[in-house]
């Protein structure tokens, strides 16, 4: 069955994870980093909502045991994987660094509707659907993707703009995506976006 494009007019644009410590370990990232930078500058240009992910791990004593189970799993020891605040590898990318007047969230899960005041931030905007960006698809993309739709928002993946540590990863990640969602090229979403 095929469904009407989205309605860009009321959507945000998700930058996640694009951080030194994640964003940098993408075997896509320097095909990647452009796309996100495109869709930044189409957001910007239509003063249209922009907000990011900035995933910062809390003390080994109060981490969550799934996580550190879910993380071992992916070859990652308990302590292994550290974003504290402050560090080069918990800042943002300066390609795609954000403006003072742009949204940034901290986070702890692959999900940014956990622990956040996400939700109630997109509704007073009115935002209606989410176009997913950023690091890794396999991970808080999907999670993400997967907990807005629970929601009633509608997310949107930019293929060519979300990047995983490995190619296969990435797309394993899209394909699952493909079946529970839109995804399309950053060409479409920016050639769909209001005038600026």
């Amino acid at each position: 069955m095929a469904l009407e494009p989205l309605d860009l007019r009321r959507s945000a644009l998700v930058v996640w994870d694009m951080q030194y410590g994640i964003a940098g370990r993408a075997s896509n990232r320097a095909e990647m980093v452009p796309k996100i930078a495109e869709l930044l500058a189409a957001y910007r240009s239509r003063q249209l909502p922009v907000t990011y992910s900035q995933h910062t791990t809390v003390p080994d004593r109060w981490a969550n045991p799934s996580m550190v189970r879910s993380m071992a799993r992916r070859g990652i020891p308990p302590g292994g994987f550290r974003l504290a605040p402050g560090t080069h590898e918990w800042e943002i990318l300066t390609e795609v660094a954000p403006r003072p007047d742009e949204l940034v969230l901290a986070k702890t899960t692959p999900s940014f509707f956990v622990g956040t005041p996400l939700e109630s931030l997109l509704r007073f905007r009115g935002v209606e659907t989410l176009v997913l960006t950023g690091v890794s698809t396999e991970a808080g993309i999907l999670g993400t993707a997967r907990h807005a739709v629970n929601l009633g928002f509608h997310p949107l993946v930019a293929e060519d703009a979300v990047g995983s540590p490995t190619p296969e990863g990435n797309a394993e990640a899209l394909r699952t995506l493909r079946a529970m969602c839109d995804v399309e090229p950053t060409a479409s979403i920016v050639a769909r976006l209001p005038p600026a």
